[in-house]
């Protein structure tokens, strides 16, 4: 059995332009707006970034918050990146299976990095303009709400 990873080097690599085609549709994009994937790409050895690294692959210049004040350095590692033309970002995170999509909670490497991670959650839930009373996101779907 193939992970995800897998699958979507696939996609990206061999089959881009249906790929392109349904997360064009799925999103209700233009087709016009035309789709570049950036990761995993062959030419680049199917890396996935992640950090400022992740950032600087779409051409990301400037943040309203930096971020090294959002999240704690070895954040996220994307699976898959993408920019259209028009300036839309694509950021993908792969689970295989409903299990390693339930975690219960960070693996910050300290309880600064911990408390970073959930000052930018509660930020992240207010701009999303999500009930107060609604949970924090951090259990038990924790990777949902960083992927």
């Amino acid at each position: 059995m193939y992970a995800p990873t897998h699958w979507i080097r696939v996609a990206v690599n061999k089959s881009e332009v249906m790929l392109n085609a349904l997360v064009s549709e799925l999103f209700g994009w233009d087709e016009r707006d035309e789709i570049q994937w950036l990761s995993p790409i062959a030419s680049d050895d199917y890396a996935e970034y992640y950090d400022k690294e992740f950032l600087d692959r779409l051409g990301v210049v400037s943040l309203t918050v930096p971020l090294s004040t959002f999240w704690p350095s070895g954040g996220p590692r994307w699976d898959g990146l993408a920019k259209t033309n028009s300036g839309k970002k694509l950021l993908v995170e792969a689970k295989a299976y409903i299990e390693e999509g339930v975690d219960y909670g960070s693996k910050a490497e300290s309880d600064q990095a911990l408390s970073q991670i959930r000052q930018s959650l509660a930020l992240t839930k207010e701009g999303f303009k999500a009930a107060k009373k609604a949970p924090l996101w951090e259990t038990p779907f924790y990777q949902y709400t960083i992927g």
